[in-house]
């Protein structure tokens, strides 16, 4: 009997440990905005003359979030970068309608598609007409030199633009 309370007592203290643990990500600032009107955010782009890292990305996809995290968040909070190159994410499994570079209505998944961006995460340098203007940056698996290859990305993009 005194094990039964036992074991109650563990599972209702891990559940509401489980439940707090929750908290923060249920409160959690969204540093990186999300987007799914590119017609407009293209009027932004020429009138401030900088390209877009658009970031593809998908709720369960573990690499998006650590890529997040260790790049472009803290690229967001730095201000660094708010002259250099307009960030924006979209999520590839989002059911939403999307208005592209053109005005025109298309769903999220032919929004992806067209830009050739099946995998995730998938970072590309866009230009205010919506075309490519650096190497595109695949996948994420190491924070080591990824820096380094995000730099030299945007750093070709403000060029392309400019």
């Amino acid at each position: 009997m005194h094990s039964n309370r036992h074991r109650t007592a563990i599972s209702l203290l891990s559940l509401t440990l489980w439940i707090i643990s929750l908290i923060p990500t249920a409160f959690a600032e969204e540093i990186i905005p999300e987007t799914n009107d590119f017609y407009a955010l293209q009027q932004e782009m020429k009138s401030k003359g900088l390209p877009l890292l658009l970031a593809f990305r998908a709720d369960y996809c573990g690499f998006c979030r650590r890529l997040e995290t260790e790049h472009l968040e803290p690229m967001l909070r730095s201000g660094q970068y708010d002259s250099r190159i307009l960030i924006r994410r979209f999520d590839i499994g989002g059911n939403q309608t999307v208005i592209d570079f053109n005005g025109n209505k298309i769903n999220a998944e032919e929004f992806a598609a067209k830009h050739q961006a099946s995998l995730t995460p998938t970072l590309l340098f866009l230009n205010a007409e919506g075309n490519e203007v650096a190497e595109r940056l695949l996948g994420y698996n190491s924070p080591d030199f990824y820096g380094a290859y995000l730099e030299s990305a945007i750093s070709a993009a403000q060029q392309a633009v400019n």
